[in-house]
């Protein structure tokens, strides 16, 4: 438990529960069919710790990834587009 107080708790967990349920509609609509069968912390490991640079040019951000990973960055960009438009 994080505090001593039920209350803190309680909202810790809850927390925790949306940030779950976000994660997985995120693995369900954004990502490809490989990566349903992953846990939260797969993804957490091996798409949000990715390395990666914010640039601002002209107006714009831009974010810098490695060459191997611009293609899944790209389909989950225009999937979770796709998703919020729906």
């Amino acid at each position: 438990m994080p505090c001593g107080e039920f209350g803190a708790n309680a909202v810790f967990f809850r927390i925790g529960i949306l940030a779950y349920n976000v994660g997985r509609v995120f693995m369900l609509r954004a990502l490809d069919e490989s990566w349903r069968c992953h846990q939260v912390h797969t993804l957490r490991w091996k798409l949000y710790g990715t390395a990666g640079k914010i640039v601002l040019h002209g107006r714009y951000v831009y974010l810098k990834v490695t060459r191997s990973l611009q293609r899944l960055f790209a389909r989950v960009r225009l999937r979770s587009w796709e998703f919020a438009r729906t």
